[in-house]
């Protein structure tokens, strides 16, 4: 039994169950559609890529790995246009900052 849709050498993310991509609009349509009836904050399907890179660098992935999943030429476009800084990242970085204070007033 065949589940899925047919995979073409393209491999897009989303496609016809035809293996073929489907018209950018269409997407665009049932994504807000999607998020609307689940009751989410409206954004753009583009913006998944950026949640994607940003959760993947901040659970540890290595950049070089992210970047190469999106598919770009070099890191610094992931890490300079795709990366975010989180909440939690201000929160871990004030607490290593802590921490780091701690140590340093403890040694003296």
């Amino acid at each position: 039994m065949k589940v899925g849709t047919k995979l073409t050498d393209e491999h897009f993310v989303v496609s016809a169950f035809s293996g073929e991509p489907l018209n950018p609009n269409t997407i665009h349509k049932q994504f807000l559609y999607d998020t609307k009836l689940a009751d989410l904050k409206r954004i753009r399907f583009h913006n998944l890529r950026h949640t994607h890179a940003t959760i993947m660098l901040e659970i540890g992935e290595s950049p070089k790995v992210v970047s190469k999943r999106l598919g770009h030429a070099n890191v610094s476009i992931t890490l300079d246009k795709y990366s975010h800084v989180t909440s939690n990242l201000q929160t871990e970085s004030a607490e290593n900052f802590a921490k780091a204070l701690r140590k340093t007033s403890s040694e003296q």
